[in-house]
């Protein structure tokens, strides 16, 4: 294969791998030859497409096409572009690296890349016969330096209710269908009308949004029509506010909020049986983004609980 078929096999970007097995739980997504994505909560209807299908655990996955690699034939260097206004945490992938013949790129090893930047990442020297394929994973944020395995919130103002009036919790952590994958596994459910103000856990900064969806339901078609918000904390993690009403927004990305700002209102937007908020406080990791344990106005959000916040 020819460096400049190289070149165009990273320009078009593989997403994905292909997933042997999945938790009970996942939502299962994959792409037929036509560039359709489909999901699925049935594993065997995922195999039997013939495709290769991975599962997606995630509330409001950010936009794909905003983080890319770049290729120069000439000079041999690697780049990933970056076009969110925030940090973005990425590992490259090769299909098959007994086909590099030289390179000096961490595959497989996270990397911070600043928002809207072209980061060198380093050199790819193709030297084998057959197809070559790099492809990249990401996640919103920088790698939060604490641990992921302790209980987040020590005082009682260190998140609040994230929205305004009186709602019980009604899935909470490592509950039913939804809260299985580590992304979501301490995140809550809570009931509430459409158009209930929703509000900053915590101070920080709007790294990532979608609000122009107006569509929700019970099937898994509608996953990836849910509205989010996205806040980034001084010291890594990040607050996620997912099913909100379409074009609620107060806020814009890149804007730095107050805790108990109002920043949108709730809605029934995505894959969800009736309107409520999703709320998740996540951290990104070298193995991936997880989700912690935390309190809202010092109370644990455990399932039935009342929370509230005038």
């Amino acid at each position: 294969m020819k460096i400049h078929k190289l070149f165009s096999v990273i320009a078009s970007l593989v997403i994905g791998a292909a997933c042997f097995g999945t938790a009970e739980g996942k939502i299962l997504r994959y792409v037929d030859e036509n560039g359709v994505v489909y999901y699925t909560d049935d594993e065997n209807s995922a195999q039997s497409s013939g495709y290769q299908y991975d599962s997606y655990d995630d509330w409001g996955e950010p936009e794909q096409d905003k983080v890319s690699l770049s290729f120069d034939p000439e000079t041999h260097k690697l780049y990933i572009v970056n076009e969110f206004a925030s940090e973005v945490t990425v590992k490259i992938k090769a299909s098959d690296k007994s086909l590099i013949k030289d390179t000096n790129i961490p595959f497989d090893e996270p990397i911070e890349v600043e928002g809207n930047q072209n980061y060198l990442v380093g050199y790819v020297i193709y030297g084998g016969e057959g197809e070559l394929t790099l492809s990249r994973t990401f996640d919103i944020g920088k790698i939060f330096r604490g641990s992921d395995s302790f209980y987040y919130t020590t005082n009682p103002n260190e998140l609040i209710v994230p929205f305004k009036g009186a709602f019980k919790v009604t899935q909470g952590w490592e509950g039913g269908f939804t809260h299985q994958g580590p992304k979501n596994r301490y995140a809550i459910d809570v009931a509430m009308p459409v158009g209930t103000p929703v509000l900053a856990a915590k101070a920080g900064k709007v790294v990532d949004m979608r609000m122009g969806s107006t569509s929700g339901g019970n099937n898994p078609s509608f996953r990836p029509m849910a509205n989010y918000i996205r806040i980034q904390h001084d010291d890594g993690t990040i607050t996620v506010y997912v099913h909100l009403k379409g074009n609620s927004q107060y806020v814009r990305v890149g804007d730095v909020v107050k805790q108990g700002q109002i920043i949108a209102q709730s809605g029934n937007t995505g894959y969800t049986t009736g309107p409520h908020l999703h709320f998740a406080l996540q951290t990104n990791t070298p193995s991936g983004v997880k989700s912690i344990k935390f309190k809202l106005n010092g109370v644990e959000p455990l399932s039935g609980v009342l929370l509230q916040n005038r």
